[in-house]
């Protein structure tokens, strides 16, 4: 195990898919630096990812454990093609591609939480401190959303539903 506990995800840029803000587009995209322990696992080179769901992964680790394949679609994911809405509409699956980068977290107390890359090196984080830099994540690219134009919400109930309920695990995820 790394005796440096750095966690550090930074947004390099923000944009919607076609660099176009389109009312229909309903996820964002961008480059980030991502850094666990001495390792950079993404940086602007690395490719264009789906922030919008990583922000969801990372606020869901918040409050559970997170093995690979968990959410069916990476921590940190090239794409979303759709989003699937539980029965009761409390939380979503976001189905992608099989490209993104992906580790494990296990929250090993009430104030550790423990990062495990594919290639077994392994960082412990603060509990609080984690959820400190992904609160600032997660809020970055709300904002981003806001600043746009509106998104138009999916008329066909399956995406309205899927679509819906993003919003609502997240509100539910940030705001507990």
């Amino acid at each position: 195990m790394e005796n440096n506990n750095l966690f550090e995800i930074k947004i390099l840029d923000l944009h919607w898919i076609k660099n176009v803000d389109d009312g229909n587009d309903l996820c964002a995209h961008g480059h980030v630096e991502l850094r666990i322990g001495n390792e950079i696992i993404s940086n602007y080179e690395s490719g264009d990812w789906t922030l919008s769901s990583t922000a969801l992964s990372l606020l869901r680790s918040t409050k559970e454990n997170y093995d690979k394949d968990d959410y069916s679609n990476q921590l940190l994911p090239c794409c979303g093609h759709f989003f699937i809405a539980d029965e009761k509409e409390e939380t979503v699956i976001i189905q992608g591609c099989d490209n993104g980068i992906d580790w494990k977290i296990n929250h090993i107390d009430n104030q550790n939480i423990q990062h495990i890359l594919e290639n077994g090196n392994e960082i412990i984080i603060n509990k609080d401190l984690y959820k400190e830099i992904v609160y600032k994540f997660a809020d970055e690219v709300e904002n981003f959303y806001n600043q746009s134009k509106p998104r138009n919400i999916p008329s066909d109930e399956f995406d309205r539903k899927g679509y819906l309920t993003f919003w609502k695990e997240w509100k539910n995820l940030r705001e507990k």
